[in-house]
């Protein structure tokens, strides 16, 4: 009894730092696909939060006003960014919920 309790402790925190190492691997590619898009922005450069919902991951962009945001949307960044985060997703992610574009400008 003690050794399949063991044994169920030691494989389940193995299949933890899997999910921990595959979220990282997540991360660490989507920033790079975020500096290939916006890295060349004239200004500041945006900033990137991750989250998470329902155990899908959520991606907040943020620019610093309403112009870089309407010269990124009108320029189509803003798609180039949801459909690379699409490719690590399966087909029932939704992209245009899970990245959400906003600015820090008050209004």
């Amino acid at each position: 009894m003690v050794k399949n309790y063991r044994r169920n402790y030691f494989d389940t925190c193995w299949i933890i730092r899997l999910w921990i190492f595959k979220t990282e691997i997540y991360s660490i590619k989507t920033k790079g696909r975020f500096l290939k898009i916006f890295g060349g922005w004239k200004n500041s450069l945006p900033t990137l939060e991750f989250g998470s919902s329902y155990g899908w991951g959520t991606f907040k962009v943020t620019f610093q006003n309403k112009n870089d945001l309407d010269f990124a949307t009108k320029n189509k960044l803003t798609e180039d960014f949801k459909n690379c985060i699409k490719k690590y997703y399966s087909s029932k992610f939704d992209a245009d919920i899970a990245v959400y574009f906003t600015h820090s400008e008050t209004e």
